[in-house]
């Protein structure tokens, strides 16, 4: 049905493609409909380049648009890395928002990612109250456009339009800006004649600022009417934007993480599909796709990377074909390509060192802290130097959107193939330290057990009040997920009873109600006992929260076993609706419903495949 939709927004990725972001989604959905009860605050997404953030905004605008019943004009607006004067770049950004919101109003979504020109927009028509309103707006800012030239009084007067017309009209406006950071660097207060020395200017110069305008954002950052929604590719740059400064305060922020293994196995298998021949067999298990996910830390371009190779005889018929594959990409494909481009544009940062060599014995064992805290004191002891010059060296990978800030604390991002590029490259220049083991064998072992756990949590998250076959959950007729506000594994207790470890335990959203899930990833059938221990699970539960004066919730229990169960669990689960019960094929089922496209393996203790 999507081909036959034409959409607002032309998505830059295959339909199939947009897998896991269910979640974040969802979230930036009910972002945008709060704004109408003024209930959304100005926020900011931060992910490194190449995670998914622009294909996450023309989707949420794709959702959103025909949504009418929001009464939220979605406006979107993408900043180009391209020297523009300012006035230029006013009359785009007034246009786009005209003809975005004029669109939104009408449900047209041609007109909204078409080219028409302000004087066209003049004559569109229209009974819409909206509109009209939108119409005068228009014929105000042409007046002041054509007949003064304080061309950096009228953007900051603009920048408040969306709210005013939001105030009027009673339809809201997100407005959603990517690459925001960008709007410090590109526009520029000057004639045109002024331009071209400006352009030669950032070719010696690629960090030359322009004129900030993210500062003139300071009221409408507050708006409840009109919020934000900013990302950008570079984080430190973003973090600091709305972080600091006019800003500070104003936004709150969420952090795109990678997609989780089993759903970076999923896109593997519609990469697959979408890009190897008609003719070709599924050239991947799940065992192996999971492997690969494992192996590339879920990292979305990281696997279209791999599905792309040039590599000589690429296959993913084992481990070791795969590893050869992602060997190939870091050492020469296009993840090395990626990261020695990032490397180049920020060597002015990374290698401003005194001591070179120590500088990229630094770099080369800031590696090990893959996805944790950067240890500098642990960094300065090895390599016998004082903690300032590796704090030195480590503010300079900050700075290089290498390692990011938290809690007055430094994390090198999840990014295991980052880690492998820098040891391939700089590992070669040095000698007489210790070698450092990037290997994710450890990783994918630890996966293997706690699998079905991480199928279960992930597949959780996203259920959004759907109606699904009972027969999945061991039930007749239809059963309504729920929406849940938090998904995580836990431990309960009561005074009297011993601890239990709950594998999944999940609160459900504006109810006094939670999930208790517990997982078998086994060939052998679960029995009644284990049955049993989950109801004390439950029971101490109730008697944690007695004790501690909370409501005692509804419990809903629910039982994943992928090699079944016995027929006197099967009967016990039909005389109780409070317990579910699914199976390898139940689970399966769930799973594919929610964007799982391949059978989840059962692993034996070698790691074969069931």
């Amino acid at each position: 049905m999507h081909d036959e939709k034409i959409l607002p927004v032309e998505e830059m990725v295959e339909y199939e493609e947009f897998t896991d972001r269910v979640e974040i989604l969802r979230e930036l959905d009910m972002w945008v409909k709060n704004i109408q009860r003024m209930a959304s605050p100005s926020t900011a997404i931060l992910a490194p380049r190449r995670m998914g953030k622009t294909v996450l905004l023309d989707r949420l605008v794709n959702t959103v648009f025909f949504k009418p019943e929001y009464r939220v004009a979605p406006f979107y607006f993408r900043m180009k890395q391209e020297e523009k004067t300012l006035r230029d770049f006013l009359l785009e950004y007034a246009t786009t928002f005209f003809r975005q919101y004029i669109a939104y109003c009408h449900q047209d979504p041609v007109l909204y990612s078409s080219r028409t020109r302000l004087e066209q927009l003049l004559k569109y028509q229209s009974d819409h109250k909206a509109v009209d309103l939108a119409k005068a707006n228009i014929e105000d800012f042409l007046y002041n456009y054509d007949n003064y030239d304080d061309i950096i009084n009228q953007w900051d007067g603009f920048v408040t339009v969306p709210e005013r017309l939001a105030s009027y009209s009673g339809i809201r406006v997100a407005v959603i800006i990517d690459e925001f950071q960008d709007m410090k660097f590109y526009v520029h207060d000057v004639d045109k004649s002024e331009l071209e020395r400006l352009r030669k200017k950032r070719l010696k110069n690629p960090y030359a600022l322009g004129t900030n305008l993210t500062a003139s954002y300071g009221r409408q950052a507050q708006s409840k009417k009109a919020p934000m929604l900013v990302c950008g590719s570079s984080v430190t740059l973003i973090f600091r934007t709305v972080m600091g400064g006019p800003l500070g305060g104003r936004f709150g922020f969420t952090y795109l993480k990678p997609f989780s293994v089993p759903d970076g196995a999923a896109l593997l298998h519609s990469l697959l599909d979408i890009y190897t021949p008609a003719n070709y067999d599924r050239p991947i298990s799940s065992k192996n796709a999971l492997y690969a996910s494992a192996q590339t830390g879920g990292h979305p371009y990281y696997l279209y990377c791999l599905v792309m190779s040039k590599c000589d005889s690429k296959k993913f018929d084992d481990k070791a074909s795969i590893d050869r594959i992602i060997k190939y990409e870091i050492e020469q494909g296009k993840i090395y390509g990626f990261w020695q481009t990032h490397f180049h544009d920020n060597r002015r940062i990374i290698n401003a060192d005194e001591d070179d060599a120590l500088g990229k014995k630094i770099i080369y064992y800031f590696t090990m802290y893959n996805n944790r805290p950067v240890e500098i004191k642990e960094i300065a002891e090895k390599l016998q130097v004082t903690k300032k010059a590796v704090e030195a060296k480590i503010e300079k990978l900050y700075q290089a959107d290498l390692v990011y800030r938290n809690a007055a604390r430094f994390y090198t991002f999840n990014d295991i193939c980052l880690m492998r590029y820098i040891k391939f490259v700089y590992e070669k220049d040095i000698t007489g330290i210790d070698d450092i083991d990037l290997s994710q064998q450890n990783l994918f072992n630890t996966l293997k057990g706690k699998f079905l756990e991480i199928v279960v949590q992930v597949t959780m998250m996203k259920f959004n009040c759907e109606i699904l076959a009972g027969k999945f959950f061991g039930k007749t007729g239809s059963i309504e997920m729920p929406l849940f506000q938090f998904i995580d594994s836990r431990y309960v207790k009561g005074a009297k009873t011993r601890s239990f470890q709950i594998d999944v335990y999940g609160s459900e959203l504006m109810k006094e109600r939670v999930w208790l899930c517990e997982c078998k990833y086994t060939r052998a059938k679960m029995g009644i006992r284990q049955v049993e221990k989950l109801e004390s699970a439950a029971e101490a539960l109730k008697q944690e929260c007695e004790e501690t004066e909370r409501a005692i919730p509804e419990i809903q229990m629910w039982i994943v076993s992928t090699g079944g169960f016995t027929e006197e669990v099967i009967e016990y689960v039909k005389s109780r609706e409070d317990i579910y019960c699914s199976d390898h094929e139940g689970i399966n089922s769930i799973f594919r419903e929610y964007g799982g496209n391949y059978k989840i393996p059962i692993f034996t203790k070698e790691g074969e495949n069931s």
